[in-house]
């Protein structure tokens, strides 16, 4: 029987494929025959570097070359991801590099690759690259460019049915810990199983990982198979793969030193990359200077898009150093673009931010080079003006517009036409998440033809936004009836054929409010939206409520707080100090807000929205936050008010974006959109219009059903798994324990698999009442898939804010549904109670008489885990010393060295040790790392002390120590900041009267407890 092609085939053919760009190919074997690698460690090729360097700066003498190369390979940083930062920068952005030529010292601009002319580089790709770090990895394939590894390939057999692409990046992952310093010098990862192929950051959740799906920018190659070809033709020609480095990955600081690195998914690269082409076409003298239209779907990454436009422009040499002005209508929108500008200054430089329309003059009639930020209204006209006047000729003006159509068309004296007034030359580019037939102005003629489109279809099928959902909720205005009333139906098409200005409309849309805003609809609004809301949402999960007025607003919200079990809601709209009841400006009971919020306080309120674990579920809205608001997390769309075109697409997309525990997203509609919906979303969708753009509620229960029944195949008919609630508790446990046995001697990974789609699925749609028949057997599915995953793969020990977006949608799932369970798996593994005080001698002599010992320990080690967590500060000498000990033990169990009850026994030791610590700290009032200071100093047995004398020095010694701390302040050339705090720790024990022997003694004791507490200052601080 002939055997189906493996991994090492794949990789094979992926190296080949890499050899037709012309790279060349060096088993890593080679590498040493050649002496071009001589130890494990190492991940450079420090030759080929040094090589390059001297063909493109040939007049730096041969020594100076090595000390030049050494300053790229030895980047400053704590920890792999800030040197690869520092990296980063040194490649993209070139150092000042001085040397000597006959007693004479001259400088040059040098980089470690020529960005301009990719065939003067090395391009290399070596597989099987045995590494030597924590632990010894072997990555598939490493792309190097002049000897710096700059791409990593994992790859799986397309042919193996139990790897996954996802089995791929848990090895990238791993690799980050295990030789982590060949990430100091990547640029991205690629995993695959040649079914799925996906680019990414090595750090990044693995939902941010994506598929390159364009190999010239025009065609997408939508085709499931083959994805590996579509990304080396797409990706890894040289000159594309030097362009998508230098220009398409960007550090975002969120503040300290953390960055968060992000890389440009395929339809923003083509998308930039083309439009930069027609900025230098609409620029140049024979230029029309509108540069077009950019389309990219909200919540498609537009705002890096425009950042990534600006950047590679503000450095282009034909544009001689030009001024880019982003240019927006909304306040709000401005800040948001602002903000992801502010993020990707490493990138972008500085920028300015136009305070005002006089500020804003200054900084256009200034140098050129600058980037600076203005809403459209500042180019407003002076007392006595008739038209702007000009700011600057130069044609090296470029106008960024963000949505930016609202304004654009005002050439009759507005805004748009005074900005053209004072840029006679400049050039304009839109960029936009509407489709350009929704926005019914000329805005093709503004700004020129579409450059790129990426719509709402193209981007569900890349999983880059969700589907969205809609089901219908309609409140009739009889409440006794059963339709809403003809005159409410006239009114809802009147206002829809109308302008929003004319005074028609204005008065339509006040009768209209008029009855949809009366107590007893709104009542039953409350209901209906508390009641859906709590039965639909997971913990994680927020919704916004869309309403016509801001009056309607209030009264929804008086009406909701009346309901018991409202969650927190907070109203969120603009003020108008002439008209505003003045309880509107007064804080609600319950709440540390008013309805008419500060700046600050709506910025407090979008960060609670955006935070899964904050109390704040639900805000209320009129039109503030429906565009330019993002919070992945946000997941229902109430909509209480007609809403149209573009502004209705906007609108619902604010529960598009990707989250984990979201199938998609959910538009609930009260007053009767779904006419106004259909027709938005084939103009959203264009020509690639799918049921998934939007789709009936029903479609997401027949996604559940199908998931559901392909679970159910793998489950043996003779169990019943809808009624096993009624089984007593022994046949409980057993019912499960059986069916976690079959699975194992099965396939257990794929039924685990479908578990997950089918509890995905699950969230959408559990609110309904078909499916409530189907809860019991989804959280039997759940229990045993959960017992399966730690039979497979025991989880390690990692912190919420480590885990993947997979991991914390699993978590989240597993939260959710067990939260309404009665059975509980500690009770199927013969645990009484799922607490760490289970741990005791009368549990200890029950041990060998109970079934699933395996799962049993599993389970308390996860508790002892926990337990030690909670205790103990991270990193700490103490955590890790007993987590090792735990280890250890369960090693020597699995090892078969100590029977079940030896480990319970070590367990039980282990927590009695923990418990007496904590109760001594708590006493004392110490916290966990003074306590080993404590420790040190009663281990000397200085009788003159008595112990809350000793807690209260550790106390001031340990606050004084951590002033002069500084990183590698144990280093041998740190022995200035080594003494610093050597002097702290001996003036605070001289103020307390202590000399002679025991202040050495003391002194050392405590320094010698700082160094291994504080070695790694800050990462343990």
């Amino acid at each position: 029987m002939t055997r189906p092609l493996g991994e090492s085939e794949f990789e094979e053919t992926t190296i080949e494929r890499l050899k037709r760009l012309g790279y060349e190919y060096l088993h890593a074997q080679d590498l040493f025959q050649r002496g071009e690698r001589e130890r494990l460690q190492e991940v450079v090729l420090p030759n080929r570097l040094e090589s390059f360097l001297m063909k493109k700066y040939p007049f730096i003498p041969a020594l100076d070359i090595k000390r030049l190369a050494s300053l790229f390979l030895l980047p400053e940083g704590v920890g792999w991801q800030n040197r690869n930062f520092e990296f980063h920068q040194l490649a993209v952005k070139g150092i000042d590099f001085k040397y000597e030529i006959d007693n004479e010292e001259k400088f040059v601009h040098a980089y470690p690759i020529d960005w301009d002319e990719p065939e003067n580089n090395d391009f290399l790709v070596v597989n099987q690259l045995s590494i030597e770090g924590r632990m010894s990895r072997r990555p598939d394939i490493v792309i190097y460019v002049n000897g710096l590894p700059l791409v990593v390939f994992e790859l799986k057999g397309p042919n193996n049915p139990n790897a996954s692409v996802f089995d791929a990046y848990t090895q990238i992952r791993n690799y980050t810990s295990d030789i982590a310093q060949l990430f100091e010098y990547n640029a991205f990862v690629v995993v695959s199983d040649n079914i799925e192929t996906k680019h990414g950051m090595p750090s990044a959740p693995y939902d941010f990982f994506a598929s390159w799906k364009s190999m010239d920018g025009e065609t997408v190659d939508n085709n499931k198979a083959n994805t590996m070809r579509t990304l080396i033709n797409g990706l890894f020609r040289k000159e594309r793969l030097l362009n998508y480095i230098r220009n398409f990955i960007v550090f975002l600081d969120k503040g300290g030193s953390n960055h968060v690195k992000i890389g440009a998914k395929y339809h923003q690269y083509f998308g930039v990359t083309f439009a930069v082409k027609e900025a230098i076409r609409a620029t140049r003298p024979n230029g029309d200077r509108r540069i077009g239209v950019m389309y990219h779907t909200t919540g498609s990454g537009k705002s890096l898009s425009m950042l990534f436009f600006s950047n590679i422009l503000s450095k282009h040499p034909e544009l001689e150093n030009p001024t880019i002005v982003v240019q927006v209508d909304r306040t709000d929108l401005d800040q948001q673009l602002h903000d992801t500008f502010m993020e990707g200054r490493s990138m972008i430089g500085h920028i300015e931010h136009a305070a005002s329309s006089d500020e804003l003059r200054e900084l256009l009639k200034g140098e050129a080079g600058k980037i600076v930020f203005s809403t459209i209204e500042k180019f407003r006209l002076k007392g006595g003006e008739e038209h702007h006047p000009v700011l600057s000729e130069r044609r090296n003006v470029i106008v960024v517009s963000d949505e930016a159509h609202r304004t654009q068309s005002g050439f009759d004296g507005g805004f748009a036409a005074q900005m053209r007034y004072a840029l006679p030359n400049a050039s304009f580019i839109g960029f936009t998440g509407t489709p350009v037939q929704l926005l019914g102005n000329n805005t093709q003629e503004i700004f020129g033809h579409i450059i790129h489109r990426y719509d709402m279809a193209q981007a569900v099928e890349d999983k880059a936004v969700l589907p969205l959902y809609y089901e219908s909720r309609l409140i009739p205005l009889d409440l006794t009836g059963g339709d809403i009333d003809e005159e409410y139906k006239q009114l809802m098409q009147d206002i829809g054929s109308l302008e929003e200005e004319t005074e028609a409309y204005k008065l339509k849309w006040a009768a209209l409010e008029k009855v949809v805003g009366t107590p007893k609809r709104l009542k039953t609004l409350a209901h209906s939206i508390i009641s859906h809301f709590n039965a639909a949402a997971n913990p994680f999960q927020k919704g916004m409520v869309v309403c016509m007025s801001r009056k309607i607003a209030v009264r929804l919200y008086d009406q909701m707080r009346q309901i018991p079990d409202c969650p927190e809601v907070e109203v969120i709209m603009t003020g108008e100090v002439s008209k505003d009841p003045k309880e509107w400006r007064e804080k609600n009971e319950g709440s540390k807000y008013a309805h008419i919020k500060t700046k600050e306080e709506q910025e407090e309120v979008k960060a609670r929205l955006r935070n899964p674990d904050d109390p704040l579920k639900l805000v209320i809205v009129v039109s503030m936050w429906l565009t330019g608001f993002d919070s992945p997390n946000l997941s229902f769309l109430y909509v209480d008010k007609p809403m149209y075109g573009h502004n209705l697409i906007q609108a619902i997309a604010r529960v598009n974006r990707v989250f984990p525990g979201k199938e998609g997203g959910l538009i609930v509609d009260f007053i009767g959109i779904s006419a106004n919906l259909k027709e938005a979303t084939q103009k959203y969708t264009g020509n690639n219009a799918t049921k998934t753009s939007d789709a009936d509620i029903g479609q997401a229960l027949e996604i559940f059903y199908r998931n559901f029944e392909r679970a159910k195949s793998y489950i043996s008919k003779q169990y019943d798994i809808f009624n096993w609630r009624s089984l007593d508790k022994v046949a409980r446990e057993d019912l499960i324990a059986d069916i976690v046995n079959d699975q194992l001697n099965a396939e257990p990974e794929e039924f685990i698999e479908d578990c997950v789609k089918t509890e995905k699925a699950f969230t959408l749609v559990k609110h309904r009442e078909e499916v409530l028949k189907y809860a019991n057997a989804i959280t039997l599915m759940q229990m045993v898939r959960i017992q399966l995953r730690k039979h497979i793969a025991p989880p390690p020990f990692r912190p919420e804010n480590n885990q993947t977006l997979e991991e914390r949608l699993t978590k989240l799932v597993d939260d959710h549904l067990l939260t309404k369970e009665q059975v509980d798996l500690f009770k199927v593994a013969g645990i009484e109670k799922p607490d760490i005080s289970i741990l005791d001698e009368n549990f200890l002599k029950d041990t060998e008489k109970k079934e699933h010992e395996d799962l049993r320990l599993k389970l308390l080690q996860k508790l002892l885990e926990d337990h030690i967590q909670l205790n103990y500060k991270k990193g700490s000498p103490k955590e890790r010393d007993m987590n090792e000990l735990l280890q250890k033990t369960l090693k020597d169990y699995h090892n078969r060295i100590i029977q079940a009850a030896d480990v319970v026994r070590m367990m039980v030791q282990m927590k009695k040790e923990v418990d007496e610590e904590a109760k001594q700290r708590q006493e004392l009032g110490l916290s966990d790392e003074e306590i080993e200071f404590y420790k040190v100093i009663t281990s000397l047995e200085l009788d003159a002390f008595d112990n809350q004398f000793i807690a209260n020095l550790i106390h001031k010694i340990v606050k004084e120590v951590k002033k002069q701390l500084s990183v590698d302040w144990t280093s041998e050339h740190r022995r200035d900041i080594y003494a610093k705090v050597k002097l702290s720790v001996k003036k605070v024990l001289i103020r307390e009267k202590i000399k002679g022997k025991q202040l050495e003694f003391i002194t050392n004791a405590i320094m010698k407890q700082a160094e291994e507490q504080y070695r790694d200052w800050p990462l343990n601080a």
